[in-house]
């Protein structure tokens, strides 16, 4: 009995408390209900140069009819009026005259009869001169001078934030050209270009992917020298075959302009060689396999000869020699088809190390070379050449 006398008197007391909170409630709101309208859902933020856009969506309260927008901890705002569809609507605003830091912005947005809606709020930064100072253009590693009034640039590779850049010349014709060079490119050519020209170039960035603006270096201005071609270029092709052995990278192809045609291991030594081996299709096997043509234009000096040399190599640590036969060496010119060389016949052996029998041999008639090693002395490293004559 006492146990159900004690509920009933804490039912008393709570139903009691809940009517008195409720007469402190009604003392607030009145004899009326607290209306919020809906509020400015998905709120993002792109800062801009000095600038940025508020987007958010309008949902499904067709009351909505203005907003007011808060940033500077409530010391600057914007008000503007809204037209609500029957669909999901998709608000944009520019608030232009920003400071360059950043910014916090509060979004409320309002009924006809003043009702508000709860906060929407977003945090971005906004960009401006201190950003763009600290922008450098692209690196620009060389500038090189073709044939045909066209200039190569190769460039560094693209940092992160960078979107393209551009160029700006006087063409053969004095017309004013602008070229992009997307990001990804790290070589590219200017066509029409006059020899020894300029050219002046700027980059643009967007410090991230939703950036309201794009910023740009300023113009830098680049001079070419006066480039001197070779009249009448040459191109070289030749055909190899492998077998036996595992060693590697015995065989290359490389070319001198300096080279003074004395063939001994002295001479040579003191010439400089540019390994070409990679601008030709080398053979990995035993059927003869074309290199294709390669035109020696970038290699050569004009009115100074060149030479170029095939060298077989043996290094005693590098696995056991192969024997590599090379034939069809044919050197020509470029703009006649003019034949100046070589067959494997009219090369020079030049044999740096010890030997033990002969390491180029003349096979086919004398049309091809076979490259070998030593059948002993294989712990002795070896270089045989096979050099041209003097080529224009």
């Amino acid at each position: 009995m006492k146990r159900l006398f004690l509920i009933l008197c804490v039912l008393v007391f709570f139903v009691s408390s809940c009517k008195k909170l409720d007469d402190n409630y009604k003392q607030f709101i009145g004899d009326g209900e607290i209306t919020y309208v809906g509020k400015a859902d998905s709120l993002h933020l792109r800062g801009g140069d000095r600038r940025a856009e508020l987007s958010w969506l309008l949902m499904s309260d067709p009351s909505v009819s203005s907003y007011k927008v808060y940033w500077n901890n409530r010391q600057d705002s914007l008000l503007g009026n809204l037209v609500k569809t029957e669909d999901v609507d998709t608000v944009r605003l520019i608030i232009d005259d920003l400071t360059e830091e950043t910014h916090e912005f509060e979004v409320f947005l309002y009924d006809k009869d003043g009702n508000t809606s709860v906060l929407s709020s977003v945090v971005g930064k906004v960009y401006g001169p201190l950003y763009n100072r600290t922008l450098l253009n692209r690196l620009v590693r060389e500038a090189t001078s073709l044939r045909g009034d066209q200039l190569e640039l190769s460039l560094a590779a693209a940092e992160e934030t960078l979107l393209y850049s551009e160029v700006k010349y006087l063409n053969i014709h004095n017309e004013l050209i602008t070229h992009p060079i997307a990001r990804g490119v790290e070589t590219d050519i200017l066509y029409d270009f006059p020899n020894g020209g300029s050219f002046e170039m700027r980059s643009a960035f967007k410090p991230d992917s939703l950036a309201l603006d794009t910023f740009y270096t300023d113009f830098e201005p680049f001079e070419t020298e006066m480039a001197v071609f070779v009249e009448d270029p040459l191109e070289l092709s030749f055909e190899t075959k492998v077998q036996y052995g595992t060693q590697e990278g015995q065989f290359a192809v490389l070319v001198s302009t300096d080279f003074n045609g004395v063939y001994d291991e002295e001479n040579i030594g003191d010439a400089t060689w540019t390994d070409i081996t990679e601008e030709f299709d080398i053979a990995t096997g035993t059927s003869d396999l074309a290199s294709g043509i390669k035109n020696l234009d970038p290699y050569m000096k004009p009115s100074t000869p060149i030479y170029v040399a095939f060298t077989y190599t043996y290094r005693p640590d590098a696995g056991t020699p192969r024997n590599w036969t090379l034939g069809k060496v044919l050197v020509k010119s470029v703009e006649d088809g003019r034949v100046v060389g070589v067959d494997s016949e009219d090369l020079n052996i030049v044999v740096i190390g010890e030997t033990d029998r002969d390491v180029a041999v003349p096979v086919s008639s004398g049309t091809k070379i076979t490259f070998r090693g030593n059948t002993g002395l294989r712990d002795k490293p070896l270089v045989t050449w096979a050099i041209s004559g003097p080529l224009e």
